[in-house]
């Protein structure tokens, strides 16, 4: 088991040790706590007076990343809630009894508390971000330090400025045009902000990731933790070059794409090509192994590019997740392992789209239970009746994590955001649509992910997984879709890549009638539910244009 940043896995007190920074206010006051975990701050600083090392420089970026860790965030909405439902998985029940199924059914208002607190959370974050960005450069130590002392500071400030743009593409992608400010909120600031064209905001996440590639290492040149590489800044700014050449739902109600959208994906080609080339990231060899690794707390940073950090020493809210509780097999209350209510269900007829042969399957989806005794208990699906609604992902289960559960609903599990196999994807896709149709490379890329699907040799031509050959662009882009779903199944961007490919509701809409021709009386509602040109964005929380009569709703959401 391998140190890891942020969050150590080691028992000894000293590698617990986080230090986080408080939520930074108008007064210009930044908090450091000594531990990640403690209440109250562990004491005051100014603003004008703490950048003085790089030790101080460094507690401040960790406190920019901390806004990832948490339950509002990737801990839990914006993983696994907010990439349902869609045709491979769905919220458990039809009802809209809760929160989370309001949310994930398509029922959204304004008022919902799941959307204002990740909002608030991600500009949160943003503003840590502006802090780190203006006080760095200021820093002596960034012009008249050491060689070393000065390498490490551009890090970090390319740390700041890489999470600055996630956390924007973050918002826009989950709702549109939003305010935007590139300086720390200080007393005499505009608090009533209207919201900017995301063209704009998209210019500057570019402009933030490139500054970042510059002074970010590759993986193999820095710590095994989870602070981002080279590599993986290359691949998030991939993933918004594919975003911002796709469709998004544009404030005049229609879905819409840049007229120059093969510029995006021309550089989403770069980026993939340019990691691909530099030998510093491979696939893992077992598809399985994958998520044991994240069920075992190990980091493997070689397909595992980019991980949000998530650990709490007591099991407690505070920086914890739910991954592998909510988004697993039923797993008993009584059992050793920890309870898993498992809210996360797969629709059916995607398991059994999987070719034969295709090892990822049962990997992917767990057509089992797992009872007070420890027992895996297979779904009787041989008579007539729902079972096959109780399927959950498996990738993430309570019988692979190695250590005891300190909590019934919370774990210490990463959330993945960005795999290798994911830039092999992108970059099939994105040759495809600048040459208009698939190359060799194309080909290559997704070959390659389904070679070790079939549990068979990547870089090694076999025409019995291989894609056939002559496909033309729109057949070959189907085929993209279809291995996106198979290769990174609720890993929480196929409700968002759906929209992206302007095929959300169509899809959802299929789905409901697939499954209800399967079984009558399925339980799947989305594609009654969703509502075009409306839901392809969540709304502007209305706690927040109550505050600022300058923020516009967004189509579809006004007078709910």
């Amino acid at each position: 088991m391998k140190t890891r940043f942020l969050i150590s896995r080691f028992k000894k007190p000293a590698y617990k040790v986080m230090v986080c920074m408080a939520s930074l206010v108008a007064v210009s006051a930044l908090s450091s706590c000594k531990k990640w975990l403690e209440e109250k701050p562990y004491s005051l600083y100014s603003t004008n007076t703490y950048f003085t090392s790089v030790d101080e420089a460094t507690k401040a970026v960790l406190g920019v990343y901390e806004a990832m860790s948490n339950l509002n965030t990737y801990g839990f909405y914006m993983s696994l809630v907010y990439d349902i439902d869609s045709d491979i998985a769905q919220m458990d029940g039809s009802g809209l009894s809760n929160d989370n199924r309001t949310i994930a059914h398509y029922n959204v208002t304004p008022n919902h508390s799941y959307i204002l607190a990740s909002w608030k959370l991600l500009y949160q974050g943003i503003d840590r971000a502006n802090l780190v960005i203006q006080k760095i450069p200021e820093m002596a130590l960034y012009q008249n330090g050491s060689d070393s002392q000065k390498t490490e500071l551009k890090r970090l400030l390319g740390e700041a400025q890489f999470l600055r743009g996630l956390y924007y593409f973050d918002l826009v992608r989950l709702f549109g045009d939003v305010p935007f400010k590139l300086k720390f909120t200080e007393a005499t600031d505009d608090m009533q902000p209207a919201r900017t064209d995301r063209e704009e905001i998209y210019d500057q996440i570019i402009t933030d990731m490139k500054a970042a590639e510059e002074v970010v290492p590759w993986a193999s040149a820095k710590a095994t933790d989870e602070r981002v590489s080279k590599g993986a800044v290359k691949g998030i700014l991939a993933r918004v070059y594919l975003f911002r050449g796709g469709y998004s739902l544009r404030q005049n109600g229609t879905m819409q794409r840049p007229a120059n959208y093969k510029d995006y994906y021309a550089a989403a080609l770069q980026e993939t090509k340019e990691i691909m080339q530099s030998g510093e990231h491979a696939l893992n060899t077992s598809y399985e192994n994958i998520f044991r690794n994240y069920c075992n707390l190990t980091l493997e940073p070689k397909e595992s590019m980019f991980e949000v950090a998530l650990y709490n020493t007591t099991g407690a809210n505070a920086n914890s997740g739910y991954i592998g509780t909510w988004n697993s097999p039923i797993c008993d209350a009584a059992s050793s392992y920890g309870r898993a209510n498992s809210f996360y269900k797969v629709i059916p007829l995607f398991q059994k789209s999987y070719a034969k042969g295709d090892l990822r399957k049962d990997v992917a989806v767990a057509a089992f239970q797992i009872t007070a005794t420890n027992t895996i208990s297979a779904f009787d699906t041989t008579k007539s009746n729902s079972n096959d609604a109780k399927w959950a992902p498996g990738k993430w289960r309570r019988n692979w994590q190695g250590t005891s559960y300190k909590d019934q609903n919370n774990t210490d599990i990463n959330w993945v955001l960005l795999r290798y196999a994911d830039v092999l994807l992108m970059r099939a896709e994105a040759e495809n649509e600048v040459n208009d149709g698939p190359n060799s490379d194309a080909y290559n890329a997704i070959n390659m992910v389904r070679r070790r699907g079939f549990g068979k040799d990547i870089n090694t031509v076999d025409p019995t997984v291989d894609l056939p050959g002559g496909l033309n662009k729109e057949d070959f882009l189907a085929r993209v879709q279809k291995e996106r779903a198979y290769e990174l199944c609720f890993e929480g961007w196929r409700r968002m890549d759906l929209i992206r490919w302007n095929i959300l509701g169509s899809t959802l809409r299929a789905t409901e009638a697939a499954v209800k021709k399967y079984r009558s009386n399925f339980p799947y509602v989305a594609g009654t539910y969703f509502v075009d040109n409306k839901h392809e964005l969540y709304p502007i929380p209305q706690k927040e244009r109550d505050l600022d009569p300058n923020l516009t709703q967004n189509p579809g959401y006004d007078g709910q």
